[in-house]
């Protein structure tokens, strides 16, 4: 649990050479696109891509599916998003993969845009759901929006992402791992293990493992982890409980390795984080 949550889209050789030359996956994006093409032996659209991948995936929250969103429309630094209108942003991705987008996906665009437009700057894309209701309810949507939903097409079902032969096969071992996902959601204080994840989805340990990675584009724990997170977020924001009880009411071993997690993904403590967001830290116990 102590990987960060988002993850790059690097091959395997790309990371060998990368520790090869003792250079981490997250500081990619500090190379030189000289320097990173050299370094891999690679084109320089490939390496554009690494440097892209690697800084979007700096920014809280912002995982690799929506790294490849920015680079589809044509992105490849956070300079390029400075000044942009994260409401065309929305318009022309949901116009290119021809569906309306989930609206997270429009907070993750405030999101980056803030960032490129302020690089010291805070948040996390649901820090902007406030701020994109309030647009959203004032000026609409354009006519011209697709009328299909993003979870209609087919690279978005996790059930096409499974290798299964049959759509039959398909639906079964998606049903088994939706299983598994409900059982962390509603244990997420307990100790839970792969062994009894792959129990629950009557799959055998390996099996369930690179299923779920398939179909989820992380591994379980990954997936609890940010289960986990995603909740320690909601107490530090609504409630007055100390950091001490949300570590263990969220299933962390200790509040010193959870702070450290949280810190890594959301570049401040959790402490830092409450006072963010409107809950003054010295009214707080520790």
């Amino acid at each position: 649990m102590s990987k960060s949550l988002n993850h790059l889209d690097f091959s395997t050789l790309e990371k060998k050479k990368l520790r090869a030359n003792k250079t981490k996956l997250k500081e990619v994006h500090r190379l030189s696109l000289g320097d990173l093409q050299k370094l891999m032996n690679t084109s320089k659209i490939r390496a554009m891509e690494l440097k892209a991948l690697s800084e979007f995936q700096s920014v809280p929250s912002i995982g690799v599916r929506f790294a490849h969103d920015l680079i589809s429309l044509g992105f490849y630094s956070l300079a390029d998003l400075r000044g942009k209108n994260p409401a065309k942003l929305v318009d022309r991705l949901e116009q290119q993969i021809g569906a309306w987008i989930d609206p997270c996906v429009e907070d993750q665009f405030r999101l980056v845009v803030h960032y490129a437009n302020h690089p010291s700057g805070s948040g996390n894309w649901w820090d902007f759901t406030g701020e994109r209701k309030a647009f959203r309810q004032k000026h609409g949507y354009p006519s011209s929006r697709p009328k299909k939903a993003w979870y209609e097409l087919d690279q978005y079902k996790k059930s096409n992402r499974i290798g299964a032969k049959t759509e039959v096969a398909k639906t079964d071992l998606d049903s088994r791992l939706k299983l598994a996902c409900s059982f962390m959601k509603k244990n997420l204080q307990g100790e839970v293990t792969l062994l009894r994840l792959a129990d629950v989805s009557n799959l055998s340990p390996f099996h369930f493992h690179r299923l779920f990675k398939e179909a989820y584009e992380m591994s379980p724990l990954q997936y609890l982890t940010r289960l986990r997170m995603k909740e320690a977020c909601k107490l530090l924001e609504k409630t007055r409980k100390p950091v001490s009880l949300i570590t263990s009411l969220c299933g962390f071993e200790d509040q010193s390795s959870f702070a450290r997690l949280f810190k890594r993904e959301f570049k401040k403590t959790p402490l830092e984080y409450r006072y963010n967001s409107g809950i003054m830290s010295h009214r707080i116990p520790k």
